[in-house]
């Protein structure tokens, strides 16, 4: 192999190897900036499963779900007269 064919052989590999680096940095970036993305993404989802979850601690308080029932289907709570506890035996 003469001088010429062993330099042209040695510059393809080394552009090769040069293009292929540069290939995988960029694929290391854009994948970086996914991961850091998905992050911030996660983190608002956080925020937001925390308030959902405040949110529904306070819709279930018995005080809100009794004034609500009052308010706006106009219920009231029975007397004991009018409450019957039903067990596996029959009526109390």
């Amino acid at each position: 192999m003469s001088a010429n064919k062993l330099n042209a052989v040695l510059l393809a590999a080394v552009l090769g190897c040069a293009m292929s680096v540069v290939t995988s940095q960029h694929l290391s970036r854009r994948l970086y900036y996914e991961l850091e993305k998905e992050q911030k993404l996660e983190k608002q989802l956080q925020v937001e499963f925390g308030q959902l979850l405040l949110e529904q601690s306070t819709w279930g308080a018995h005080a809100l779900i009794e004034k609500s029932a009052s308010a706006r289907l106009a219920m009231l709570t029975p007397n004991q007269r009018q409450v019957y506890v039903i067990t596996p035996e029959g009526v109390r």
